[in-house]
């Protein structure tokens, strides 16, 4: 992605495959149909805007991507992370209703195509593959049976396998003689930002971390949550507990369920970096010459 600037403290990012689309768009007269198509996939990122809005939930950073604006929003897991992906296709959904509802005022192929359009977006959307909303609220309904990283790998190798399926297709219908590239381009996309899942799944722990770090500078207010973890815990297994949103500390019990001790996430972050994730955590913060508790 290329940094365009900031719209408040929200980067603006633009993808290079933004411009195969501007080239194949010229080169083959498509211009109205993918006009009529961003416009909807722009609305459909608005009301994810809107219900994150209204959830508290800060918008991080404005992607220009091949089909569409899209908003990345600070992570939120539960109901809000499922009721913020979900907003997306139900808008959708009523739009390619309202524009079915209001042909029989009259031929308006406009409409027609909007609707169509709409109904499109808000069926690939489903898709249970990240980063499509579909993955993202399999991966909310997953984060109650699986930790964190195994919600990213399910849903993002469904992604892998949907971009690949996709990419196939429209690789396939262009050596038919088809003029649509919008299958290959899309497959392409969804190939490429699932693995962007992947690469990204490593490196969630310290985004969040500097994410809260940021507000907190900004002056607002962080919600604490404390949990305990037996000593023996490896110093990554006890981080991958930490909850998105909050500020974890940590409080160390032994077999006894005695507290020998606590920390909180940026200490046992920069521990890990010293010690290895494979550390016990009672270890670990026997060693940490500021030890809490």
């Amino acid at each position: 992605m290329v940094r365009l600037g900031y719209i408040g403290n929200a980067g603006i990012e633009c993808s290079p495959l933004l411009l195969a689309l501007a080239l194949w768009m010229i080169l083959t007269d498509h211009v109205a149909a993918c006009l009529t198509s961003l416009l909807a996939l722009s609305l459909h990122e608005a009301a994810h805007g809107i219900m994150a809005r209204g959830l508290g939930c800060r918008v991080e950073r404005i992607q220009l991507q091949p089909f569409g604006f899209v908003a990345r929003l600070e992570r939120a897991g539960g109901w809000d992370g499922l009721a913020i992906a979900a907003a997306g296709p139900l808008f959708s959904l009523l739009m390619a209703m309202g524009c079915g509802a209001a042909q029989g005022l009259g031929d308006l192929p406009f409409l027609a195509d909007f609707g169509q359009a709409n109904l499109s977006i808000a069926l690939v959307n489903l898709l249970p593959a990240l980063p499509l909303d579909g993955g993202r609220m399999l991966r909310c309904l997953l984060q109650t049976r699986l930790s964190p990283r195994a919600c990213i790998r399910v849903c993002a190798g469904l992604g892998l396998l949907a971009g690949a399926g996709l990419l196939l297709l429209g690789g396939a219908l262009l050596l038919r003689g088809e003029d649509n590239a919008t299958a290959a381009i899309f497959g392409l996309f969804l190939l490429l930002a699932a693995a962007g899942e992947f690469r990204g799944e490593k490196g969630a722990r310290v985004e969040a971390m500097l994410r809260r770090q940021r507000a907190v500078l900004r002056g607002e207010s962080l919600r604490v949550v404390h949990i305990g973890v037996h000593e023996r815990m490896p110093i990554a297994a006890a981080l991958r507990r930490t909850q998105a949103g909050a500020y974890t500390v940590i409080h160390v019990l032994d077999d006894q369920m005695r507290d020998v001790g606590q920390t909180e996430e940026a200490t046992l972050l920069g521990l890990m970096g010293a010690l290895g994730g494979g550390t016990p955590i009672g270890r670990a913060i026997r060693i940490d010459p500021k030890p809490k508790g």
